[in-house]
Formats: structure tokens, sequence, C-alpha cells
């Protein structure tokens, strides 16, 4: 008798063990699905392939007309669309009205551009990611047309755009943006009057003297465009079998 109670208490013990432990791994399992899937939401929140946003500044005419970086500033206002293939490259067009001065002549110009831009950080906030930065410096060059008045009609040109920037994560959606253009106007008649287009007699003999038409702006942008979770190629997915139940 003594040894069929001893049996039962340790069958009782062996299973008060198992399903204590039964237990333990299902809290296991549930507190690793939740981490999970918090982690997956956190990995993936603000990641959006877009922005739409404005520039405001100021603009500044080199030419037959005038040879001083800054002299007779103008205001310049634009308006663009940018996207986004990754963290590090983006496609951008943007459309941007202003007006050129010199001595002795103001001209109306409208200049649209589409560039790619290469950001030299991970612009992201994304703190799973090493080299993520809410701010970066970044590069642009392309092509564009610019659209201006010579005498009595109007003028449609290639222009260069090219410059640099800085990019900055300002919250959830809204970004900062810091930007120095130049476009190179391929032609030299940017003035819009024949009696201040090549006055010393330069077209032709000289590539260098193509008008050329800069911007010094700043502005705001708002992400749209929001990204599928790729779930099956998160960090989280990756690194899961660091949490496997034993």
């Amino acid at each position: 008798m003594i040894k069929l109670k001893r049996k039962k208490h340790v069958l009782s013990l062996i299973k008060y063990i198992h399903c204590n432990s039964m237990k333990l791994k299902l809290i296991r399992l549930i507190i690793l699905s939740v981490l999970c899937l918090i982690s997956v939401r956190l990995a993936a929140q603000d990641e959006y392939k877009a922005e739409i946003g404005f520039n405001i500044g100021g603009s500044y005419y080199l030419g037959d007309a005038n040879n001083v970086l800054f002299k007779n500033t103008q205001p310049a206002l634009s308006g663009f669309f940018r996207y986004c293939y990754n963290p590090r490259l983006a496609a951008k067009f943007e459309l941007t009205s202003t007006t050129v001065a010199g001595d002795g002549f103001s001209n109306g110009v409208m200049s649209s551009d589409f560039t790619g831009e290469f950001n030299f950080f991970d612009l992201e906030k994304n703190p799973y990611k090493q080299f993520s930065k809410t701010f970066s410096p970044y590069i642009f060059a392309g092509v564009g047309l610019m659209n201006y008045a010579y005498g009595d009609s109007t003028r449609l040109r290639p222009s260069i755009p090219f410059g640099l920037g800085m990019k900055v994560k300002l919250g959830k959606r809204w970004n900062l943006n810091m930007q120095w253009t130049t476009r190179l106007l391929l032609s030299d008649n940017l003035e819009g009057t024949t009696l201040l287009n090549n006055p010393k007699q330069l077209n032709g003999s000289n590539p260098f003297n193509n008008d050329i038409l800069s911007t010094l702006t700043v502005g705001l942008s708002f992400d749209i465009w929001k990204k599928n979770c790729d779930c099956l190629n998160s960090t989280v997915k990756k690194d899961s079998h660091k949490y496997k139940i034993k």
C-alpha cells in the first residue's frame, strides 16, 4: 500500500510538472507572438513611397546683363513631387515660377525640372536600422525645360538642373527641405530682349556663354502613398531563430 501511494504521488507530481511546463511554454509563445507583432508594426511604420511639397526662396540670374552672384535676387516659388525608390535614391519633378532681373530688364520664367537624387545617409525613421538617420545631405542632377518671353514671343528651351541640399524628417509624415539649384540654360537669351542678348558678340564662339538661373529655397513636404508591409522580408522574421521556444 505504501509503495502504491508513493507511485501515485510520483505520477501526480510528474503530471503537475508537465502541466506547468506546458503552461509556461504557452505563455512564452504568447509573449513572443505579441513582441513579434509589435516589432513588425514599429519597423513598418512611417514608410511611404512618395512626397508632395513646396519650396519658397529667391533666385538670381547670371548672363550678359549680370555676372555677380545673388545680385538682383527675385522671389521664387515651386511645387514638387518626389518618388522614393529606397532610403538613398529618389526621383523628383519640380515646377518653379520666378523672375530674372539684371541691369535694365526683368523677365518672368517658368522652369520644370526632372532630377535624380542621392542621399548620403539612409533617410528613414527606423530605430532598428543601424545607419538610418532623420536627416541627410543630398546631391541631384537631371534635365529640364525653361519657358520665358523673348520679344513678342515665348521660348521653350532645354536646361540642365543640378545642385545640393539637406533633408530633415520633422515628424511622422512631415519633412523639411533646403536646396540650392543651378540651371544651365542651353541658350543665351534669358534676358528676353535683343538689346541685352549677346552684347559682347560671344554667342557661337564661347560654349560657356549660356545663361544660368539659380534658386536658393527652403520648403516642406508631406509623405503620401504608404508602402505595403513586406512581412516575409522583415528583420523580425530574419532574427526569429534567436527566440525559439525550447
